[in-house]
């Protein structure tokens, strides 16, 4: 221990001396650990990190795999119809099982409480859905058999946050509230901190059965196994008392497996895959920071072979040298360490804003001693990593002509800079890979960016509102609602047009049957199509041009003849040269005329259509929302929320304000979810493209400048080496041009070495991304091309500039000094 702490002791001092080093050193190592750290912050958080409930591992979801006589898969199902919930609720004996609803794709629900009206998040639950997570509420009870089902009770349970943020913490349990328009008992309040895994303000009852909602795949099943059962006893019951009910349902031509997923796995299995990508990026950058030091540590141990021959030549074994230099590496690696755990908390922050869109679970995302644990472990093990091959480089020196020459001849021979070569190839290598990702990713997102969205989205903005509401069940109503609103909306000043739909561009549209389409050149057995209810006017804001036919107008009533409007892409889908504007489709019930054809908006991948792309053209049937029964609202709003759209020449700040004054006047108890910009809506639909998009780059700018400072560094200690020679060179004639031919062509040469290795590798590792690609292929030339010019002028100034002290080498004064 004494030893150890004579050489900490000496490695410090050696340090101090070396201010300018010892920074570079550190500065490297903290954003190398930090980012690391970051990113390791989160996926202990989402992938390795128990969820908390009790015995967490012993939780599952229910899905099914349906596979065709063929054996290939054709329908993997995350949620289950409410006839498959039932049989396992009433037959399994291996688990205990809960369903919660399908959650809305827009607002949350209206609730009115102390006076105040306000739009919160609802979860919908079966009994005993927290008694299978094993979290009991704070205070009160959870529901009852009873109150979960069909005109049972209306109970609510609170969050601790809802219950403190707008109760003040009051005794609550057995006192009403307002929800969706109707009052509602509350029974009982969760604990702190508690999530189902997405955000929720209030649980209420699901009511489950087989019909209605229950009849579609509307359901998502939890499932704790019971105590002494296994996975295999648990699955074989589910796949036995499941999957006759559900083949029943939806397949007759299929084999369906129904399999229990633990629930952190189903939980993150959207994420996964783009999570352990950019930890592997991470790692990367960690890698060439370790490889960048290694080098630099391997360049100044070249300047101290007089140091180190002296020490040998006093007694010191190379064993006590190898260990002096590895103790350096690990004072350097821990003082990196800490600075990366500062660098990686702030990291994290900024991780989080840019993804917050991306990783959405509710789940706390928070720096812990598994996190800085493995931060220390990573600082160790990266100090060995950098700090013995320069360490064995530097004790293999040949003493007594070290201290013969001065440390002068020895240390500018060319064998001693092949090892610091070859890690700067290295590191040029993995930068390679990393920059190839990175300018793939901006291709695509330039690519996604620049596709036509079908109509123009400035100057419009959107107010999203929760119709879920038990005042709201007659469609009489809900069009009051919107001719009243959209009256006044149209008179405030700068306003052009104005309309309300169900599903707006860019995001998730209403799947819906259909039946018979009249005229279709493909056959048509029935199936599904995109759905939405527009008002006169919708067309107008969004400026979505009217191809042929006629748009909607005030016309279009309940008591007139029904009509539709069909987008572009369901011709083309279905219709073939065939005139389709006077023919009949059966959609929402009702026979209705198409009466107009309209541009394509782009949506989302949830939309039925298009190849897969995160924004596809979806095919569309519009129907005016005058003529939508009550039935069909009430089951939709659910669901689906609908928007007011306006455009206007008003500044985005007083056209919300004309909405929320619009609003207060016909329904002051009916509060606004959510506005934003149609940009805004635009831009949400690319954010994980734009979230793996701007870290990639960040780390590939941060390879590109590790590698720089290597080829910097690399030339540097060449030229302080190699000042004798460059003298005698310059003394004997040589002009200034061919001495700094002779230093940078080193530089640039090992630069197109490091370009070539990692082309190669980057051909082989791009092709893991190919699921974020879409307009680019991975081995597009263009970017490799772009690349491999980046890094060879950026090998070209970092050469260049240390090579520069050259022209200030006086011949004469080189020559006395020798």
């Amino acid at each position: 221990m004494e030893t150890v702490a004579r050489d900490v002791r000496y490695a410090l001092r050696m340090l101090r001396k070396a201010p300018a080093f010892t920074g570079i050193c550190i500065l490297t190592l903290a954003v190398g650990i930090g980012v690391n750290t970051a990113v390791f912050t989160v996926v202990n958080a989402l992938l390795l990190k128990p969820l908390p409930y009790p015995e967490a591992s012993r939780l599952a979801t229910i899905q099914t795999v349906a596979r065709s006589p063929r054996g290939v898969s054709d329908d993997n199902r995350m949620s289950l119809d409410g006839a498959t919930f039932l049989a396992l609720r009433d037959n399994a004996k291996t688990i205990d099982v809960a369903v919660e609803g399908a959650g809305g794709w827009g607002a949350g629900v209206n609730m009115v409480a102390q006076n105040r009206a306000a739009n919160v998040k609802q979860s919908r639950v079966s009994a005993g859905f927290f008694r299978v997570l094993g979290i009991p509420p704070l205070m009160g009870r959870e529901f009852t058999a009873d109150e979960d089902r069909a005109g049972g009770p209306a109970v609510a349970i609170l969050s601790y946050a809802l219950w403190t943020r707008v109760f003040d913490a009051r005794p609550i349990v057995g006192t009403s509230i307002m929800l969706r328009g109707e009052l509602y008992t509350v029974v009982g309040v969760m604990p702190a901190g508690f999530t189902s895994g997405s955000p929720a303000d209030v649980w209420t009852p699901l009511h489950p059965s087989a019909t209605g909602e229950g009849g579609g795949t509307n359901y998502g099943l939890y499932a704790r196994l019971r105590p002494g059962v296994s996975w295999e006893q648990a699955n074989a019951e589910v796949d036995r008392v499941a999957a006759p009910v559900f083949f029943q349902q939806f397949s007759k031509d299929a084999t369906i497996r129904c399999a229990l997923i633990p629930l952190q796995t189903a939980e993150v299995a959207d994420v996964r895959q783009p999570l352990l990508m950019l930890w592997g990026a991470v790692g990367l950058v960690l890698l060439i920071a370790c490889v960048n030091i290694a080098g630099l540590l391997m360049a100044r141990s070249g300047m101290r072979t007089r140091e180190i021959a002296t020490r040998m030549a006093l007694g010191s074994g190379r064993p006590a040298v190898i260990r002096q230099l590895l103790v350096e590496s690990v004072v350097l690696a821990l003082l990196g360490g800490a600075a990366g755990v500062a660098v990686g908390w702030v990291a994290l922050d900024g991780l989080q804003r840019l993804g917050a869109d991306v990783f959405d679970f509710g789940y706390p995302i928070a720096l812990d001693a598994r996190v800085l644990a493995v931060s220390l472990a990573v600082a160790l093990v990266t100090s060995v990593f950098f700090g013995l091959a320069p360490a064995m480089h530097a004790s293999r020196i040949d003493v007594q002509g070290t201290l013969a020459e001065g440390g002068t001849r020895s240390i500018a021979g060319g064998t001693a800079r092949w090892p610091r070569r070859f890690l700067v190839i290295a590191e040029v290598a993995l930068g390679v890979v990393l920059l190839v990702g990175s300018g793939l990713l901006v291709r695509t997102f330039i690519h996604l960016r620049s596709l036509s969205p079908g109509f123009e989205p400035t100057n419009v903005m959107t107010a999203m509102v929760s119709l879920q509401d038990a005042r709201y069940q007659d469609a009489g109503r809900v069009n009051q609602l919107f001719d009243e609103t959209l009256a006044r909306i149209r008179r405030q000043p700068g306003v052009e047009a104005a309309g309300v739909a169900l599903g707006l561009p860019y995001t998730r549209l209403l799947n819906m049957g259909w039946g018979r389409i009249e005229g279709a050149t493909v056959e048509n057995k029935g199936g599904a199509t995109n759905v939405s209810y527009v008002t006169p006017g919708y067309f107008e804001a969004l400026r979505l041009p009217v191809r042929q036919g006629r748009a909607f107008s005030d016309a279009d009533r309940s008591t007139s003849m029904p009509v539709v409007i069909v987008n572009e892409e369901f011709v083309r889908r279905f219709y073939k040269g065939v005139e389709v504007i006077g023919l009949h489709i059966r959609v929402g019930g009702a026979e209705r005329q198409i009466v107009g054809i309209v541009g394509n908006a782009r949506a989302t991948l949830s939309g039925l259509g298009g190849d897969g792309s995160p924004l596809i053209v979806p095919f569309v049937v519009y129907v005016p929302a005058a003529q939508t029964s009550a039935g069909f609202m009430k089951q939709v709003h659910v669901w689906f929320s609908p928007a007011w759209v306006v455009r206007s020449s008003a500044p985005p700040a007083d056209t919300v304000e004309s909405i929320r004054a619009a609003m207060a006047a016909v329904d002051p108890l009916l509060p606004i979810a959510k506005t934003e910009s149609m940009t805004s809506v635009q831009s949400a639909a690319l954010a994980q493209h734009r979230f793996m998009m701007g870290l990639v780059v960040a780390l590939g700018a941060v390879a590109l400048l590790l590698a720089a400072v290597g080829i910097h560094g690399l030339i540097a200690s060449s030229v302080t080496e190699r000042t004798r020679e460059l003298g005698i060179r310059l003394a004997l004639g040589a002009s200034p041009g061919q001495v700094l031919r002779a230093i940078v062509l080193p530089g640039v040469v090992v630069a197109g070495v490091g370009v070539a290795i990692g082309s190669v590798a980057a051909i082989a590792t791009v092709r893991l991304l190919r699921t974020f690609l879409w307009g680019v292929e991975p081995t597009d030339p263009l970017t490799f091309a772009g690349v491999i010019a980046l890094l060879l002028t950026v090998a070209v100034v970092a050469s260049v500039l240390p090579a520069l002290r050259v022209l200030r080498l006086d011949p004469a004064q080189t020559l006395r000094s020798e």
